[in-house]
């Protein structure tokens, strides 16, 4: 057992080549240009747009929040950690396609919520069983992944932006963006934390997550020093990948946390510009990932998880409770994928997949 222990920790160590020069994001000559060829096109929005609205219905009714308060799950009875405030996005993108206020302000409340709990330099303090009452820098990670996104889906949208009636919202952002920028930077100086914490072959899907906090928080408030970290972990995410597809975990293969790599991946692809160089080798990751999940997915529509590295019958534990497979992680990633590719084949797998848990 050891041995195999080391010798997939060898095969993930000595799989680390990139070179740093190879990776600049930029969008200028004929490398931009065959960038966009090469890879499908399609901004975020221009995806979710398409995504079944079902779907985006569904993914808001699977969150317990309080809407007076936007205090979600556990927080509800008080607050216990910033990183159980992640889901604002799933109310803001459904809000803002169907012209629902009512849906955009519930999400506009839950990045608000824990602000008033927010320490002088931009942490939290955490109660979440494996914090203990420290600032968790992955609870904050969780936190502006999930805040990023929603806001460059307001910024991006002409109609939360031009309309009257989200007038009084885009204030509260105005007001929020002081102290979310705060919690950016502090998030930026416990870089080595979360490599230490996720590189390495260890958590692929929360290195994923990371890339995000920084990258989309850092595109909605203009901070570039941020853009550039987020760029950084995006690219220590595709080196946690192996030659099978698999983004690691514990590494090896985890068919939960593979759909939720697939997702966060998605993510970033989608908010990359069109002329992005490195379009063509972060879509290769994504369709060698998804090509790899494919095979884990029964025709039943269950997600096999024998084998997998956390998520499994006697696997890891969250609050005493065995985990489960992500599949609404895995249904929204398979669901931008098939918009992306109009593959019929992951659109009948992502069906499938669905139907199976949602009816459980």
């Amino acid at each position: 057992m050891i041995l195999k222990y080391l010798l997939a920790l060898t095969t993930v160590l000595t799989s680390f080549v990139f070179s740093p020069e190879n990776f600049l994001w930029s969008t200028t000559g004929n490398r931009a240009s065959v960038a966009e060829a090469q890879t499908p096109s399609g901004s975020q929005w221009s995806v979710l747009t398409k995504v079944d609205p079902n779907l985006l219905a569904f993914l808001v009714k699977a969150v317990v929040v309080d809407s007076q308060t936007g205090a979600i799950g556990r927080n509800r009875e008080g607050f216990m950690s910033v990183g159980f405030q992640r889901y604002s996005s799933r109310f803001i993108t459904y809000g803002i396609l169907t012209k629902n206020v009512q849906l955009v302000d519930i999400g506009i409340k839950i990045i608000e919520y824990p602000l008033s709990f927010q320490k002088t330099e931009g942490s939290f303090e955490d109660y979440a069983p494996e914090s203990k009452g420290k600032s968790s820098a992955s609870s904050v990670a969780f936190y502006l992944n999930d805040l990023g996104e929603s806001l460059l889906l307001c910024k991006n949208s002409r109609w939360f932006q031009e309309s009257n009636e989200t007038s009084y919202l885009r204030t509260k952002i105005i007001k929020m963006n002081p102290s979310i920028s705060n919690s950016l930077t502090w998030l930026m100086s416990q870089e080595s934390e979360l490599i230490k914490g996720d590189g390495n072959g260890r958590a692929t899907n929360r290195l994923w997550k990371d890339a995000n906090a920084y990258y989309l928080t850092g595109r909605a408030l203009d901070r570039k020093d941020a853009v550039r970290l987020g760029e950084k972990f995006a690219i220590m995410s595709l080196q946690q990948q192996n030659t099978e597809g698999a983004f690691l975990e514990l590494y090896g293969f985890d068919s939960s946390y593979q759909g939720v790599s697939i997702q966060q991946a998605v993510l970033f692809y989608t908010n990359l510009s069109s002329q992005a160089n490195q379009r063509p080798i972060v879509w290769d990751a994504i369709k060698r990932a998804v090509a790899l999940e494919l095979k884990s997915i029964l025709p039943s529509g269950e997600v096999n998880t024998k084998g997998n590295t956390r998520v499994a019958v006697g696997g890891e534990t969250y609050f005493d409770k065995e985990k489960t497979v992500d599949y609404l992680a895995l249904v929204k990633g398979l669901s931008y994928y098939h918009q992306l590719t109009q593959d019929q084949s992951i659109k009948n797998a992502l069906d499938r997949v669905f139907t199976f848990y949602s009816k459980k």
